[in-house]
């Protein structure tokens, strides 16, 4: 895969849903969020809503907070040791991450 990478856009090869082939495109992005998907051989310009992206993100982090009991119990099953050495670590740091994550979105 080639990826060039400008200030605001990258090139790289997709899949396009008009071509129905591995093509190059460009992805304009601000702020690390994409903007836009533009394929270079049918132009074929996909824009992304910001609006609907954050909609879609909570939902996202909805289900993240719900299955989290489920994902803590399959780590402490799988390594217990690990997972008691992280565990302090990351209660007392995850609202920060949090704090972080959503003020990110606020941002862009």
């Amino acid at each position: 895969m080639d990826i060039k990478m400008d200030k605001d856009e990258i090139r790289t090869i997709l899949a396009c849903l008009r071509c129905q082939r591995e093509t190059q495109h460009r992805i304009t992005y601000s702020s690390g969020v994409v903007k836009t998907i533009l394929c270079e051989e049918c132009r074929l310009e996909i824009k992304i809503d910001p609006i609907k992206l954050l909609a879609l993100y909570g939902e996202d982090l909805v289900k993240r907070v719900l299955t989290k009991p489920g994902r803590i119990t399959e780590e402490y099953e799988k390594d217990f040791f690990t997972f008691f050495l992280n565990i302090p670590f990351r209660i007392a740091t995850k609202p920060y991450r949090m704090f972080k994550e959503i003020r990110s979105l606020k941002e862009k």
